[in-house]
């Protein structure tokens, strides 16, 4: 009798679960991108060194349940769209400038939630394939190209104690699986030669995000 009680506990945990095909989710990133160490540029006697502020944006995304394994188990996938950007300086010997990295795009990626029966609690770990558009500006030098990556996405979610719609709150961290450098600045004499040299430009490799979502 107890081990039937125990079944029909986990099957009406589990049907809220079932009946939740889609989760559309809104986050807001903290990305932090890469610093360019301070090198000398040959020749010039200057050296030049790059920093850049904890960035903001918006990621919007959609996903769908591909499985589901009783009531701990769930696998989706689904897609985003989102922008960051951030803003730093550059200083060139004792100079100074403005500089901008900004990344806009989309994602296609599979995610697994690992829930926690009765309490709400979800652990997730996913991965995300995104394909930005990067613009990356330092006074007048400017560089712009199209970065791939597939991101590591881990967190977790509390779902809210609501009883129509099933709203809930996520926080996670993630970070690029891959890490190649991407397009290098050509333009500006002062600032070309020394990214040529680098081969690099900034980029955001990790971030911290968190948002409301709700599942239908």
């Amino acid at each position: 009798m107890r081990l039937t009680k125990f079944f029909l506990a986990l099957a009406c945990a589990a049907s809220p679960l079932a009946a939740q095909k889609w989760d559309l989710r809104f986050e807001v990133p903290f990305p932090e991108g890469q610093s360019l160490p301070q090198t000398m540029i040959a020749g010039t006697g200057q050296t030049v060194r790059g920093d850049l502020d904890t960035g903001n944006g918006g990621i919007i995304s959609v996903s769908h349940r591909l499985i589901r394994v009783g009531p701990i188990l769930r696998i989706d996938w689904g897609g985003e769209i989102a922008q960051w950007a951030a803003n730093g300086i550059v200083e060139e010997g004792a100079a100074s400038q403005n500089s901008k990295l900004k990344q806009t795009g989309a994602g296609l990626g599979i995610n697994a939630q690992l829930w926690l029966p009765f309490t709400g609690l979800c652990g997730e770990i996913g991965v995300i394939q995104r394909i930005q558009r990067y613009s990356y500006a330092s006074g007048d030098a400017e560089s712009k190209g199209t970065v791939g990556r597939t991101w590591l996405r881990v967190g977790a979610r509390w779902r809210l104690p609501m009883v129509v719609a099933r709203p809930y709150i996520t926080a996670t961290y993630q970070q690029p699986i891959n890490k190649d450098q991407p397009v290098e600045i050509k333009s500006a004499d002062d600032l070309a030669g020394y990214f040529k040299a680098q081969g690099k430009g900034q980029e955001f490799q990790r971030m911290w995000t968190f948002g409301l979502g709700v599942t239908f």
